[in-house]
């Protein structure tokens, strides 16, 4: 296996860091090593100038006097001073002196058209590189004493006073040499730049390439249908951006996929659930009509039998009523027309509609509304049918001679409606559910005795229709509280 794969991210993206270092170090080098060289050669042809400025002051003397023993000494001190090679040559071009060189090799260094531009009056400064050979040449013309070329008062039309000339060839091995050592030291430090720049290259990479590979691995995961995955980046750039959008995206998804899961098992238990609440009542009218269709009932019995059904069909009959009002309430096809209601008056007008039930039920109905309540935006006929389905359920559950109490005050920017009664409670596993379609606490109870199962589901879904929420507090032996409050600002009223 392949420690670092071409293919891979992170290998592409350490190499193009690795490439943009060493070719940025490429060109750092070369220009470094050329303008040293440049610099050490400029320092040594400098110099070169200066030494044959001062050495040809200092022979004009005996060059003048014609003093050859003279000349030749003070040349072969000032090559031995210099570390150089010298010709000294008359104003024909004649070497004179030339200790430690070879006479023969000023013809090799400089021609002779540029022996007479010398000594014309000219300077020649030049590098002469060979085999085994580099060395800076320099050529310049000795004068008279006296006579300064650089003098602008002197008589234009004179001829310089050339007596000769002097030659200097000045080997350039220790500059060479210098600047091998300083670029040996270069290539050194370049290596371990180099291996810096390996070192940080592979962690920038990693670091990049990380989010990478764990968003590649989440997203490889989410594929195969596990939905747990997240990706764990904090950076606070663009990889972090797109790893918080992918972990959304994710919660997005899992979110959507538990709700179609919630809502096939919704739609399940909702097909059980019906069909649970249809077979019980269509198997007791059945019954009853094949023992009539036979004859086998007494005169007597008929008429109790007829109430059964009627009772039956009338259960049927509401059951449909609340899955249809259900499904539209679900489904958004009701719209509501919100007012703004003072809600004493609607609360009291609900009461009245079942004070007659209360009465019956030998139970006590009770209405205490807060002073000052706001105005609040409802559908005045939804607001009613909350509340009758609230006090409704009360009554079936209160024992006689119990109180139904039905409360509104102020709370929360808004205002809260609580509806309690003294049956015998809800257990708090159970106070959860309460609000589910088809879900009853007490099993054993007869259907003349209990609604449809969908009065609450239809309270919570008005309630929520009017940007409010529902509440149940209730405890064993106790009694319960069912409340919903409703907001005092509506978005579309405003």
């Amino acid at each position: 296996m392949t420690l670092f794969p071409l293919k891979r991210f992170f290998t592409r993206l350490m190499l193009s860091y690795l490439v943009i270092t060493l070719a940025v170090l490429s060109v750092i080098s070369i220009v470094f090593i050329t303008l040293m060289q440049r610099y050490f050669f400029s320092v040594e042809g400098w110099q070169l100038v200066s030494r044959g400025e001062k050495a040809g002051s200092l022979l004009q003397e005996p060059l003048l006097r014609n003093d050859l023993p003279a000349l030749r000494k003070l040349t072969e001190t000032l090559a031995f001073s210099y570390d150089a090679s010298l010709w000294v040559t008359d104003k024909y071009g004649a070497v004179l002196a030339n200790p430690g060189a070879d006479p023969d090799r000023l013809g090799l260094s400089v021609e002779q058209g540029e022996i007479e531009h010398v000594l014309s009056g000219n300077v020649i400064t030049k590098q002469i590189t060979g085999p085994g050979y580099n060395s800076l040449f320099y050529m310049a013309p000795i004068y008279e004493p006296g006579y300064d070329p650089e003098d602008e008062n002197g008589d234009a039309g004179d001829a310089a006073p050339v007596i000769g000339s002097l030659a200097i060839s000045f080997p350039l091995g220790r500059a060479t040499g210098t600047v091998a050592g300083i670029t040996r030291l270069g290539i050194y430090a370049a290596a371990g730049a180099v291996a810096l720049a390996v070192i940080i290259a592979y962690s920038l990479s990693r670091q990049i390439s990380r989010p990478v590979e764990e968003m590649s691995r989440v997203a490889l995961e989410l594929s195969q249908g596990r939905f747990d995955q997240r990706v764990s980046c904090h950076t606070g750039d663009e990889l972090g951006h797109l790893a918080k959008t992918l972990n959304y995206a994710v919660d997005r998804v899992s979110e959507t996929i538990e709700q179609q899961q919630h809502s096939v098992k919704l739609q399940r238990d909702f097909i059980s659930d019906i069909s649970h609440e249809f077979r019980a009542p269509l198997t007791t009218l059945r019954g009853f009509l094949e023992l009539m269709r036979s004859g086998r009932i007494n005169s007597s019995d008929q008429s109790r039998y007829l109430e059964i059904m009627y009772a039956d069909t009338l259960h049927l009959s509401r059951l449909v009523q609340d899955l249809l009002e259900l499904a539209s309430l679900e489904s958004l096809q009701i719209t509501l027309v919100k007012e703004m209601h003072d809600l004493g008056p609607l609360l009291k007008s609900s009461a009245r509609h079942l004070q007659l039930a209360a009465e019956e039920k030998d139970a006590i109905l009770e209405v205490q509304i807060a002073s000052g309540l706001p105005s609040i935006p409802v559908d005045a006929n939804r607001f009613h049918q909350v509340v009758v389905n609230l006090i409704e359920n009360a009554i079936r559950y209160s024992p006689p001679g119990g109180v139904v109490a039905v409360k509104a005050d102020a709370e929360e920017q808004g205002v809260t409606i609580k509806v309690s009664d003294c049956g015998k409670g809800i257990s708090e596993a159970e106070l959860p559910f309460i609000w589910d379609r088809f879900y009853k606490v007490d099993k054993a109870r007869t259907r003349s005795d209990t609604g449809s199962g969908l009065g609450l589901a239809i309270v919570r879904r008005i309630v929520e229709m009017h940007g409010g929420r529902v509440a149940a507090e209730s405890a064993p032996g106790q009694g319960s509280a069912f409340s919903f409050w409703l907001p005092v600002e509506d978005a579309a009223l405003t």
